[in-house]
């Protein structure tokens, strides 16, 4: 059985992992159930993660969802900008059937139930399971007025900040949630190298989030010697988590977190036997 992970407490150098990295599920386990919907958080739980990420938007009533995309044709039955809708209608579309059009042969009735998730209600599921949290703060056609107020309302309402990371690529909305709140831990999202380190470093960040191909071991070890965990996204083929493993990363983003619990699986049982 797996160690489960221990994240370094408040006062400690923040992000300092036991073995093994996490198991972080990417808006879920969506290689096999839809994206952000409860459904995939339930499988991530079942498969083995020790976390979820998801994504907020805001609707046109100011209330934080749980969807990856700006617009709402992709994964659910409506359309037009999340923005543009209220919360009460947004959690009428459909969110699921899409995927069981797309992937037949991941196919399930359940799906068909699966709704756009509001903030409040993954927090609760959030703090119910004790998973960690990765909450991405996106932005629509322009910011959202507010959502980091929001979202730090919502995190301290359910009592999970200590559960919970929220990261983004835009660095001004980190500075925002820092303001807003000098103990949340915040991480940011890179999808290239430069300056990475220390951009996370002036929001007083804990993680940086990088696409595999920029988690280099220079790129590690940079990040370590300020006790930033490095925690890349993107890595789905087995030879690509063993290979971020072997890098010493603290954490990995899949779509698969069964696949990934597997190779820990692995290599455990291959460090115990030559112990």
């Amino acid at each position: 059985m797996l160690m489960r992970p221990v994240i370094a407490s408040e006062g400690e150098s923040a992000g300092r992992l036991v073995w093994p990295p996490l198991n972080i599920a990417h808006r879920g386990a969506s290689g096999e159930a839809p994206e952000n919907t409860l459904a995939a958080f339930d499988l991530a739980l079942r498969q083995g993660a020790n976390g979820i990420e998801f994504d907020v938007h805001l609707s046109s009533d100011g209330i934080p969802v749980v969807i990856h995309d700006p617009r709402l044709d992709r994964t659910t039955s409506g359309g037009g900008w999340v923005s543009e809708h209220r919360a009460s209608a947004l959690r009428k579309l459909d969110a699921g059937s899409w995927f069981n059009r797309r992937f037949p042969e991941k196919a399930r009735q359940l799906y068909l139930a699966a709704k756009i998730p509001l903030l409040s209600e993954v927090l609760a599921w959030v703090r119910q399971h004790r998973l960690l949290a990765f909450i991405e703060i996106k932005r629509s056609r322009r910011a959202y007025l507010g959502i980091e107020a929001k979202v730090v309302e919502e995190i301290e309402q359910q009592g999970v900040r200590r559960l919970v990371t929220i990261v983004s690529f835009d660095l001004e909305s980190l500075r925002r949630v820092r303001q807003l709140n000098r103990r949340v831990l915040l991480g940011l999202d890179v999808s290239r190298s430069l300056l990475a380190i220390r951009r996370v470093r002036s929001v007083a960040g804990n993680a940086v989030l990088p696409h595999w191909a920029v988690a280099s071991r220079g790129f590690i070890r940079r990040a370590h010697q300020h006790s930033i965990r490095v925690i890349p996204w993107a890595v789905d083929p087995p030879a690509r988590m063993e290979r971020m493993i072997a890098q010493d990363v603290d954490g990995i983003i899949t779509n698969y977190p069964t696949r990934l619990a597997e190779v820990l699986r692995r290599q455990e049982s291959e460090d115990s036997r030559r112990e």
